[in-house]
């Protein structure tokens, strides 16, 4: 992983720095930092080393004073028609510089910091009340970051440094005796939060996205013990301590609109804590939000292991919150995969310590996530017709599935790189595809990029199937195929390997090839290839040759090629 960070300040001093915080991470990423005042040349010159190191991640972090010039400083000089000529000609200055990064590196994602004067504007009460003052400016600049996005929307990633200052204090943030000394404008202690801020998106663009947030009850969702106050005397309202509980819910509920599971993890009697959850009228996350509800008293490890196992995700896709220090100690020490977030001191803090947490965070949202808890709440209808059948066939054809099979549509796109980043158990060979990646394919006319969306009478599962096959002269190379977890043993697997095959008889193609790279997670993968007639013939790889027949499933396949 490789990271150019583009900046209009002398980044001397920190790059040090800066390196000792990322090896503090055990992330291994090497930095680009283009020299003081050459930021325009590396960008403008195609021959230059920002070009040459081809980053994974472009971090624009350029200073609103640069690209305004003496406005800053003396505004009343120029007349309203000049401070508009002013501020549109540092737009087109700082698109033209974007697009060149895009349009030249192509696989490259760009970060670009949102703009914050370093100190309050010298004309006091003056500036918001005249036309085009500083704060207009700055305001007009920041909105034009989502018109530049636009144009790229896959490629630019918007990052909020100017909440970041405003929610520090600029008098904790710069230094303006460093900045006239060496052209560095931030303080020293500034430092760990800057760096803490690059990180986020930096992590956020590597790290697959965590699945789901396990909340305890007690103090953490409402104040007291409901198995000692009882439901008339906690804590959950709309004053003071439990008006903090009932925001800290509404907050929890952005993350469900998200795609992300909810569950309770609680040491507490059931029938107490259901009856605050169903009927106590301040509260806002009903039982229909939670995936998973572990209320008893058993150890929190045991609960997780089992919230984990009813969604059927990883151990390591759990961020665990709760007020008690001492559960959370356990869960570090047992299971260090999960990510802990111990909530300390008032309930009123309780965002802000969710606030840093990343990995939870997002960039773009697909229509999966959107529907991903509905999705469950279907998927746990369809566990429960499975219980009435004894014989798996039945089962299958009651589900009335039917898959719609595409090929290079370029809409699938982004749903096809995010299956790659965070598909770990049904994936044959675990290879993780950016978007930009995924676009190359599909118009480079050497690869085909399958998708299946399944429906079945229970409502839609979205796109839940995906492969991507290598075309060959004489053979097709399957380099990707990966399924949901949500449907695995409904046989969505089977019916597009049929249609790959299929099309590489009409293709004339004899042979295709696939390959299964082992890890720790990709077991439930591991005799795809043997099940469906495949032979093996080397450690890793597998091959069919034609005529091959076809595989038994209860799957009605519509084709759009």
């Amino acid at each position: 992983m490789t990271i150019a960070i583009l900046t209009s300040y002398n980044s001397d001093l920190l790059k040090k720095d800066f390196e000792k915080f990322l090896y503090s991470k055990n992330i291994d990423i090497t930095c680009w930092w283009n020299s003081f005042n050459l930021q325009e040349k590396a960008i403008f010159d195609l021959t230059s080393p920002f070009y040459l190191v081809k980053p994974d991640i472009a971090l624009m972090h350029f200073e609103i004073e640069w690209l305004l010039g003496d406005i800053i400083h003396d505004i009343l000089k120029y007349n309203l028609h000049d401070r508009k000529s002013k501020l549109e000609e540092a737009k087109i200055k700082f698109s033209s510089l974007v697009s060149l990064i895009s349009n030249n590196l192509p696989n490259t994602k760009i970060v670009i910091e949102n703009f914050i004067f370093r100190n309050k504007t010298y004309l006091g009460h003056l500036d918001i009340n005249i036309e085009m003052g500083l704060y207009e400016i700055i305001n007009s600049f920041n909105t034009f970051l989502l018109t530049i996005k636009s144009q790229f929307p896959d490629k630019i990633i918007l990052h909020d440094y100017s909440s970041l200052i405003e929610n520090i204090g600029r008098n904790h943030c710069y230094d303006n005796r460093i900045f006239h000394l060496a052209k560095n404008p931030f303080a020293r202690s500034f430092y760990q939060k800057l760096f803490e801020h690059y990180y986020s998106v930096i992590s956020i663009v590597t790290l697959p996205r965590k699945k789901c947030l396990v909340v305890d009850l007690d103090n953490t969702l409402w104040g007291g013990i409901i198995g000692q106050d009882g439901i008339d005397n906690i804590e959950l309202g709309n004053s003071g301590i439990g008006e903090a509980y009932v925001q800290f819910q509404k907050y929890l509920l952005n993350y469900y609109r998200k795609g992300i599971f909810l569950s309770v993890c609680s040491k507490n009697n059931y029938n107490d804590a259901i009856e605050v959850i169903e009927k106590h009228p301040d509260m806002i996350l009903r039982k229909e939000y939670f995936s998973a509800l572990k209320i008893n008293w058993s150890d929190k490890v045991t609960n997780l292991k089992a919230i984990a196992k009813d969604l059927n995700i990883g151990i390591d896709s759990l961020v665990f919150i709760d007020d008690n220090p001492a559960e959370c100690e356990l869960v570090k020490q047992q299971l260090p995969e999960v990510e802990v977030i111990n909530l300390t001191g008032d309930p009123d803090n309780y965002i802000n310590q969710m606030n840093s947490v990343d990995s939870l965070n997002t960039i773009f949202l697909t229509e999966e996530d959107l529907n991903r808890n509905r999705m469950y709440v279907a998927d746990e209808k369809r566990k429960e017709l499975e219980h009435s059948y004894t014989n798996l066939d039945e089962y299958l054809t009651s589900l009335e599935m039917q898959a719609f099979i595409k090929v290079n549509n370029p809409t699938h796109a982004q749903r096809v790189s995010q299956l790659t980043q965070k598909t770990n158990q049904f994936n044959l060979t675990t290879k993780r595809y950016t978007i930009e990646d995924i676009k190359n394919f599909l118009t480079d006319n050497k690869h085909r990029i399958y998708t299946l969306h399944l429906v079945d009478k229970f409502g839609d599962n979205g796109i839940v199937v995906m492969a991507i096959v290598e075309l060959k002269n004489d053979k097709w190379i399957i380099d990707t195929f990966l399924m949901s977890c949500r449907v695995i043993g409904r046989q969505a697997e089977t019916a597009l390997l049929n249609s790959i095959l299929e099309d590489a008889t009409k293709s004339n193609i004899n042979i295709v090839r696939g390959e299964f790279i082992k890890t720790k997670k990709n077991e439930p993968a591991e005799d795809f290839y043997s099940k469906h007639g495949f032979t093996s013939f080397s450690t890793n790889e597998w091959s069919i040759k034609f005529p091959f027949t076809i595989n038994k499933h209860f799957v009605k396949i519509n084709r759009e090629l």
